[in-house]
């Protein structure tokens, strides 16, 4: 009796973990799940034995191995180490960009230059809000105000400057 079952719980364990992927994280954790679909920015998928549907950012995602042994690669973790890595820093105005990295603090880029010239009053901006960010060792930086999207460009009053704001992300 004890025999069976022994091979009866080796049998379901086998048959839970089978087909099962693996998300890897770019912080290291792995995600054990049924990928449903990778969109341009994420990844969905589910968690056996739910229905609830998840979502993670491409830039959260180191690989996916799936049950299959396929491995597909996404991103390299970036490392962070101070100021002066700000250009490794990126800048999204897209949600979706973010799901699956946490909030590191609330970032504001300023610049004089408005008006006539507020795409380099935007640049530099954002410039100086990669640099806050890298010194808090976040890798990227969702821009909440201060961009005009329709026109893909900062909000500036004439002569005002530039004031740009944003939340900063890390990997776990």
């Amino acid at each position: 009796m004890k025999q069976i079952f022994a091979l009866l719980v080796l049998t379901l364990s086998i048959s839970t973990t089978y087909g099962q992927d693996k998300i890897v994280k770019l912080s290291g954790d792995t995600i054990k799940c049924k990928v449903k679909e990778i969109t341009d920015n994420n990844i969905k998928y589910i968690y056996e034995g739910e229905e609830l549907l998840y979502n993670i950012s491409k830039n959260a995602v180191k690989e996916i191995i799936f049950s299959s042994s396929r491995v597909q690669k996404f991103s390299k973790r970036v490392i962070i180490n101070g100021e002066e890595d700000w250009e490794k820093v990126i800048i999204t105005f897209d949600k979706k960009d973010i799901d699956g990295l946490v909030e590191c603090c609330e970032i504001v880029g300023k610049s004089s230059k408005g008006g006539v010239a507020s795409v380099s009053g935007g640049k530099s901006a954002m410039k100086k809000m990669q640099k806050k960010a890298a010194e808090n060792g976040a890798h990227i930086i969702l821009i909440t105000d201060g961009w005009h999207h329709e026109k893909n460009k900062p909000i500036s009053g004439y002569g005002r400057g530039v004031k740009l704001t944003g939340t900063a992300y890390k990997y776990e």
